[in-house]
């Protein structure tokens, strides 16, 4: 394998780890914070998250469009990746914080 493969190789991995955590984070603060707007009410919790779930979504997608060339193959295990973090997180969360409605 050539240097260039390698680096290659180990910036996707970081991209792919980067994109799992991050999400990771963000599906815990969302359900965190869609918890606590629907203690308060529970219309702002449903509208909120639906809106910041949406533009975290296009925020990203419209980074990493901008920021990365990757093959189709690899923005498929980028999309894996991203929406296997956020389901943990937030299915996590969910398991362990019961909100006061």
């Amino acid at each position: 394998m050539s240097l260039e493969v390698i680096w290659k190789t180990m910036a996707f991995m970081t991209w792919l780890v980067g994109a799992f955590l991050l999400n990771l984070v963000l599906g815990v603060g969302l359900v965190l914070g869609v918890f606590k707007f629907m203690e308060q009410r529970i219309v702002l919790g449903a509208t909120g998250g639906i809106t910041a779930g949406t533009v975290i979504i296009y925020a990203q997608a419209t980074l990493g469009e901008q920021m990365l060339t990757v093959t189709v193959s690899e923005m498929k295990l980028l999309v894996i990746a991203a929406a296997l973090g956020a389901v943990i997180g937030v299915i996590g969360t969910v398991l362990f914080v019961k909100p006061d409605i």
